[in-house]
């Protein structure tokens, strides 16, 4: 009976990894990223390099120009610059649910060159940029995972003596399997609070029949009241004037008893217009929603928001847990590198399955299911590096002044992966998939910051260093790292292509 179980946990294991296990590498991948999303905008708008934050931010400058681009818009938003990310981000929302954001220079308030920038990554993260059918997608991808992780536990029997055993030096199979070991010991409390904690911010996307009925069927109405968000009806009459959000900045500071770090304002074209600030969320584990309301017209002050209810509290913990917004840098790098090993964990384990099964890939038709496996585990594990790398190069190549810039950059990145996944299906038979895209990602990694060095003045990894300027600098130096660290992927490869070759045995 025990010994039932334990295949049938390990059937369960096996194929909740597999079905689901492309789609979570994707989503780890795009979650170790955004750990350092800001950093990521920043070092993509080179322009900005030189430039410091004002110590007090230039709010109305940003609202003229949203006033002026969609004077209709149901709200405008706008986040100050920090050390992290240079630039206000200033975003126009729309009744119809759309939005966009534009990057502005912190002190003119003037639109600077568009980039995808790190939020492309967070995007893909919790959505895969597929809108609301794609959340959903990634909670079914965490459901699989929770599944996995549980399967996994039950099913090792060395779980902890398997964490100190790599055999780097081993048959490929052999190195798969110690590496998709190690890596699941050591995140495995990280995995399990982040697909929980990842469930969690988004049920009552995924299960919003309880408050649905609560609320008629409102559920935006119950965020708003547990962060005790204040808004006032429609008159239907127009807004005369907006109140500078310059002179308020102070007394809101003051109220709030925080820094603030951004402005919004709602019904933009109405007279029961408000304007609302608030702080960041680096100060605090659960989200600080907190924000301190004024009339739009008058300045006049109107509502300090309450501390949210407990149940509110435990909600916004676990999505603070899981974002990892607090800590500063040493959290964020503990969240990347636990992430990267999450990433190492699933392909290893989808490459223990291919390898166990090899005599039958290989004989396998182009068109079946082992095909179709190793295939996706090479345009998806190797794929996904090389169109990131892609992207980032891009960034520095293409013109600053081009029209739909951003859009350019993840054209980039679409068509790279494209190629990769072509790649695996043209070159699986002679085994050169896996070295052929590990060594371009390699070359594409070492030739960003040489490119960088090259063509920018304030961006490269010099002058970062010089003006101790440690986000930019940060992420040359791990670009130099990722790029040595593909290099020496693809010489095993090689080894291991050599080796696969028909005839007498071949030295590299």
């Amino acid at each position: 009976m025990k010994d039932s179980f334990r295949q049938a946990m390990a059937w369960l294991h096996t194929w909740a990894g597999l079905v689901i296990g492309w789609l979570l590498f994707v989503i780890f991948v795009g979650g170790t990223l955004a750990c350092f999303d800001k950093e990521l905008d920043d070092w993509m708008r080179p322009s900005l390099h030189a430039v410091a934050p004002p110590a007090k931010p230039a709010f109305d400058k940003a609202l003229a120009y949203a006033m002026k681009a969609a004077p209709d818009a149901h709200a405008w938003y706008v986040e100050a610059g920090n050390t992290r990310s240079r630039a206000m981000e200033t975003t126009l929302y729309f009744d119809d649910q759309s939005y966009r954001t534009i990057a502005m220079h912190p002190v003119s308030g003037e639109p600077v060159a568009d980039t995808a920038g790190g939020s492309f990554f967070f995007t893909l993260h919790y959505n895969l940029h597929a809108g609301n059918i794609g959340m959903y997608l990634v909670g079914l991808a965490g459901m699989f995972m929770l599944v996995a992780l549980v399967t996994g536990v039950i099913i090792h029997k060395r779980i902890f003596k398997d964490f100190f055993t790599f055999r780097a030096g081993a048959a490929s199979h052999r190195a798969w399997l110690d590496g998709h070991n190690v890596s699941a010991v050591l995140g495995l409390p990280f995995y399990f609070l982040i697909a929980y904690s990842g469930l969690s911010i988004f049920m009552l996307q995924y299960m919003p029949a309880g408050v649905a009925t609560a609320y008629n069927g409102d559920v935006l109405k119950a965020f708003e009241e547990a962060a005790d968000f204040y808004e006032r009806p429609e008159t239907g009459k127009p807004r005369q004037r907006l109140h500078s959000a310059d002179s308020l900045f102070e007394d809101a500071q003051q109220r709030l008893g925080e820094p603030v770090t951004w402005v919004s304002v709602h019904h933009t074209d109405d007279s029961s217009a408000t304007i609302a600030f608030g702080g960041d969320h680096s100060r605090h584990i659960a989200w600080n929603i907190r924000q301190v309301f004024y009339d739009a017209q008058e300045g006049r002050f109107l509502h300090l928001s309450e501390p949210p209810s407990t149940a509110y509290k435990a909600y916004s913990l676990i999505g603070g847990l899981h974002m990892a917004q607090f800590g500063g840098n040493a959290v964020r790098w503990l969240y990347f590198m636990l992430g990267i090993a999450g990433c190492i964990m699933l392909a290893g384990g989808m490459q223990v399955w291919i390898r166990k099964r090899a005599a039958r890939v290989e004989s396998a038709p182009l068109l079946s299911g082992y095909r179709l496996v190793a295939v996706l585990n090479v345009g998806v594990v190797a794929g996904m590096p090389f169109a990131i790398a892609a992207m980032l190069l891009s960034n520095r190549l293409l013109p600053a002044a081009m029209t739909q810039r951003a859009q350019a950059e993840i054209g980039v990145f679409c068509l790279a992966w494209a190629t990769a996944l072509l790649w695996a299906i043209l070159r699986y038979r002679q085994h050169s998939a896996w070295r052929d895209i590990y060594a371009a990602t390699a070359l594409l990694l070492l030739a960003i910051p040489a490119i960088n060095f090259l063509i920018t003045d304030d961006s490269h990894l010099p002058a970062s260093l010089a003006r101790a300027d440690w986000g930019i600098a940060a992420i040359d130096i791990v670009l130099l790292i990722a790029g040595l660290a593909f290099a020496l992927m693809a010489r095993r490869c090689h080894r291991n292509c050599l080796a696969s070759m028909p005839g007498p045995s071949h030295e590299s």
